[in-house]
């Protein structure tokens, strides 16, 4: 299994089992479920059944299959509407109204029709895809915040993604956590995400009041994906909320953990949007995990490799073109990871 693969399957799982927990408080999930969820549950409020991930999963799935049509950023937004048209049983209220627009810059509108005020994890829980994909480096960083602001064009939410895509290529490189941690904020400090943003066509001159509005608070958000870092690597968690910053700071507090489950059950048990922290949690644990990370504690060295009981049962809960819900993910996504190559 490659290392790009093993990410992809680490997110899924996580995800799926997330999903039985998601809008659950955790005191009712400790009624339901007991005090631990190691296997695949039902009780998904959109019907998914055990084993399936969420449109978390699949919005990863639909930016590969996008970037696998060789078309760059218009082939990631045709296969992200793909998806969207296909009915799946969850959609994100902004990323339902930024791909409905239909272009480049819908997120951008979106976000203007929100008052500039809509900063959710939409963009985030999927940009995984991105660093799976294969970009690396500066083109990284461009590419998590283009594919961000299809729906997501808050500079909270397109810094997050590009510390998240930042922490993930330094960790598969073998950084130790903080240190990954530390160089990714690095990249989020230095990168001009708003300069990107206009090279691929996502701010125009039909949405000058949108640069503006980011201009004005760019750097207020990266000081912000700054600080929530340090709160979450200080394992302080604010709430496992849809807001952007509340789930990169709970992801990195979770994703430090000394082995997958480790990492990923304590954002199932709490619930509220539970699939989504575990999702990007998973993404973080694959990164460390699949890279042959060598950090040591005292008496035990880490072990993030997705549990093997958990792959076999692994689908995704929809059916739009280029995947079905039917699909094993254990069969599909390797070819689709190299379909999806950049570069």
């Amino acid at each position: 299994m490659t290392t790009k693969t093993g990410v992809l399957f680490s997110l899924a799982a996580a995800d799926a089992l997330g999903a039985a927990t998601e809008f659950k408080t955790p005191q009712a999930i400790a009624a339901r479920y007991g005090p631990r969820i190691t296997e695949y549950q039902p009780g998904s409020v959109f019907g998914f059944a055990p084993g399936e991930a969420t449109d978390d999963t699949q919005m990863v799935v639909a930016t590969l299959l996008g970037y696998a049509r060789q078309e760059g950023l218009g082939g990631v937004l045709t296969a992200l509407r793909e998806w969207l048209v296909a009915g799946p049983p969850d959609v994100g209220s902004l990323t339902g109204a930024a791909l409905r627009f239909a272009s480049l810059d819908g997120g951008v509108r979106a976000w203007q029709n929100s008052g500039f005020q809509s900063a959710g994890n939409g963009g985030l829980m999927r940009i995984a895809a991105v660093w799976v994909a294969g970009f690396r480096g500066e083109a990284l960083a461009h590419a998590a915040a283009a594919v961000t602001a299809l729906t997501h064009a808050d500079p909270r939410c397109v810094y997050a993604s590009v510390f998240l895509t930042a922490f993930l290529e330094a960790l598969a490189e073998g950084q130790p956590y903080a240190d990954a941690a530390a160089s990714a904020s690095r990249v989020t400090d230095n990168v001009d995400a708003r300069a990107a943003l206009l090279d691929a066509g996502i701010f125009g001159i039909a949405t000058r009041d949108a640069h503006t509005a980011f201009k004005d608070r760019e750097r207020r958000a990266r000081a912000e994906v700054r600080a929530r870092v340090r709160s979450g690597l200080g394992g302080h968690l604010t709430s496992q909320s849809g807001y952007v910053l509340d789930t990169l700071e709970a992801a990195v507090k979770h994703a430090g953990a000394d082995s997958w489950l480790e990492c990923v059950e304590p954002a199932v048990l709490l619930g509220d949007d539970s699939d989504t922290v575990a999702c990007v949690v998973g993404a973080i644990a694959g990164a460390r995990g699949l890279a042959g990370d060598s950090e040591l504690r005292s008496d035990l060295r880490v072990d993030l490799g997705v549990p093997p009981h958990l792959l076999p049962a692994l689908r995704l809960g929809h059916t739009w073109p280029g995947w079905e819900r039917a699909w094993s993910c254990a069969e599909h996504f390797p070819a689709l990871v190299e379909a999806a190559q950049q570069g």
